[in-house]
């Protein structure tokens, strides 16, 4: 995950920025070169695979890169409403939302789901059909069979885990 970067178009060719000023708003070009950064960032340290998931929240950038379906989502902390849960979470998965001492519970969930499903290949169409089930509460972040979220600062980064 990046954050903050300098002279974000110095880190492009001339087809990439091509595609930077393609977006209309400022607000997405940046968000496109943050999550491309990341990724850049990750293979300069060794990452390889030709799979890659991209997020982007409140000027950071995330990707995930892999050999096998990966998701990765970064969401900027707040509080999601509890009469904004139906639209997105099972009856079930509400009600355990509900029971969780973690703050901001849906925003783990909201993330958790939006990562899966972009592990899934956004074949599913909503969030609230995107199956999860909770392993574990922890103090930073839950645990679910096929993602793991943590907060950190001001935000919540959810990552798929391995599908074999």
């Amino acid at each position: 995950m990046v954050y903050d970067i300098g002279r974000l178009r110095e880190h492009f060719s001339k087809s990439d920025l091509e595609v930077v000023d393609a977006f209309t708003l400022p607000k997405r070009r940046q968000e496109w070169m943050l999550s491309r950064i990341a990724e850049k960032e990750l293979r300069a340290r060794g990452a390889t695979g030709r799979l890659v998931s991209y997020s982007h929240s409140g000027g950071y950038g995330a990707a995930a890169v892999d050999g096998t379906p990966i998701g990765i989502d970064v969401e900027m902390m707040r509080a999601i409403s509890p009469g904004a849960a139906h639209l997105f979470l099972t009856r079930a998965e509400e009600a355990l939302a509900a029971e969780l001492r973690i703050q901001n519970a849906l925003l783990h969930f909201w993330s958790a789901k939006e990562a899966r499903w972009k592990q899934l290949g956004g074949s599913i169409a909503t969030l609230k059909r995107v199956p999860l089930a909770l392993a574990e509460e922890r103090a930073s972040g839950l645990l679910f069979d096929s993602v793991e979220t943590l907060a950190t600062g001001d935000v919540v980064v959810a990552l798929t885990r391995p599908t074999s």
